[in-house]
């Protein structure tokens, strides 16, 4: 077999969201820092795989600990609702998602919101974008320009979440995700996920950073299985309480 093709591509993308983005990332950070030196929760939010970017951005080793995860399963884990009703992939269509997810979260209003969302076209995304800029928080989105500008939205507003966002990251991913083509026309290797955990990384370290730049605490969590992991941890999860849920294992 000869070299596989991703590895370049993973180079490429990764390359072009350092070059391209940072402005962004940087802007980002700043609002971010913003809401956690006023006492906020950063609260990350995402469907389908983008569930991934907003993971790498809460409770995790080296990562803030002012960070909340928001997602359609709280309506099953904090909300009382039959896990069958959103095994559905296609759920994230369905209208009226956002606002319970929202309602079962209680942000405050020093709140900020990073929502990733690849299309960023569903109503569950589009809708919890509009509740966040109505209800005043920052908006920060991760999603693919490309996908988003050439496809129509699926919200009855007909906005994007790109529409909305006080700040957009473009994870530079191309329509449909998918980046190789095989010999029999299928098209593999897809790339949101690989470009919006590094998003997810810059946007620690800068907002870190910009923390440390106004002398604000900088709450991060340590590594759970080191020795000193659980101490340092616990006195993380009580400064901010249930504001934080905790991650399943």
């Amino acid at each position: 077999m000869s070299e596989l093709e991703y590895a370049n591509v993973a180079r490429s993308v990764v390359d072009d969201v350092i070059t391209s983005q940072m402005e962004a990332v940087l802007a980002a950070a700043q609002l971010m820092a913003a809401s956690i030196r006023d006492g906020g929760v950063v609260q990350a939010y995402g469907t389908g795989h983008s569930r991934i970017v907003a993971l790498e951005l809460a409770a995790r080793a080296g990562g803030l600990a002012s960070v909340g995860m928001l997602s359609v399963k709280d309506l099953v884990m904090f909300g009382g609702v039959d896990p069958t009703s959103i095994l559905d992939p296609t759920y994230e269509r369905e209208p009226g998602l956002a606002a319970r997810i929202y309602e079962l979260a209680r942000p405050q209003p020093t709140d900020l919101f990073v929502i990733a969302s690849n299309s960023g076209i569903n109503a569950a995304i589009v809708e919890m974008a509009s509740l966040v800029k109505a209800n005043g928080h920052p908006l920060v989105a991760i999603t693919s320009m490309s996908h988003t500008r050439g496809v129509a939205s699926r919200d009855d507003s007909g906005r994007r979440l790109a529409d909305l966002a006080d700040v957009g990251i473009d994870n530079r991913a191309p329509r449909g995700d998918a980046t190789i083509q095989l010999d029999g026309g299928q098209r593999i290797g897809a790339v949101s996920s690989l470009t919006g955990v590094l998003i997810a990384q810059l946007l620690t370290e800068a907002t870190c950073r910009a923390l440390e730049e106004i002398s604000a605490p900088v709450p991060v969590y340590l590594s759970a299985n080191t020795p000193l992991g659980d101490a340092h941890n616990a006195s993380l999860y009580s400064m901010y309480g249930a504001r934080i849920r905790p991650i399943e294992p």
